[in-house]
């Protein structure tokens, strides 16, 4: 993130091939934390927010000293990213925390999920959002464009979401659409997505 410079984690490629998934552990000239919901130091494997503190960080935001000030806490500014590090100091990025979705009383993060749906020979681009769901809380919700000339069932996806994950983390609703809305940059525009099917009613 432009924050907080080109990069800051670096991994050699012998321990890319033996932790798959992981950004591997801090650069030299920076420090890297992860906090969990109650503002502690998370335990190896607990999710959490990843925060970064080092000399290449950002002063603040232009003109913006309320945003500057909800970014940090001290010297560290909160990125706003969820990860996890294991016993061996690898991190892991698992999402956005803005993006995180309550199900049941359980965290799903959509960047696994999709990440799976993305393996399927079908799948050209997929999307998961959390939608308001009056027994879950939130249902975890996938919508997928398909490449051209395939088809797919939702009941085909979510046996083969079911292969791969949790169960309570397979969507319980799949839309097909032809194009997924992006933002300028061309990343897929999740805001849009949910307020276009915040008022889908579960099938």
């Amino acid at each position: 993130m432009t924050e907080a410079g080109p990069n800051n984690f670096y991994i050699d490629p012998i321990d890319a091939l033996r932790k798959r998934g992981s950004v591997g552990r801090p650069m030299i000239c920076n420090r890297i934390r992860i906090v969990n919901e109650q503002g502690e130091a998370a335990a190896v494997n607990e999710v959490g927010e990843i925060q970064i503190s080092g000399h290449h960080l950002f002063e603040a935001y232009w003109n913006n000293p309320a945003a500057s000030a909800d970014a940090c806490s001290g010297e560290w500014f909160c990125t706003g990213d969820l990860g996890r590090f294991d016993d061996e100091g690898f991190y892991y990025i698992v999402g956005r925390k803005k993006d995180m979705i309550i199900t049941g009383g359980e965290n799903v993060y959509p960047l696994e999920i999709e990440h799976h749906l993305q393996q399927h020979a079908y799948v050209a681009e997929a999307a998961v959002i959390g939608l308001p769901d009056a027994k879950w809380g939130e249902l975890v919700t996938a919508v997928i464009v398909l490449r051209e000339g395939c088809q797919a069932s939702c009941e085909e996806l979510q046996a083969y979401c079911a292969n791969h994950i949790g169960k309570y983390k397979v969507p319980k609703k799949i839309i097909f659409v032809t194009a997924l809305p992006k933002t300028p940059v061309g990343k897929i525009d999740k805001k849009s997505i949910v307020l276009a099917f915040s008022n889908h009613v579960q099938q």
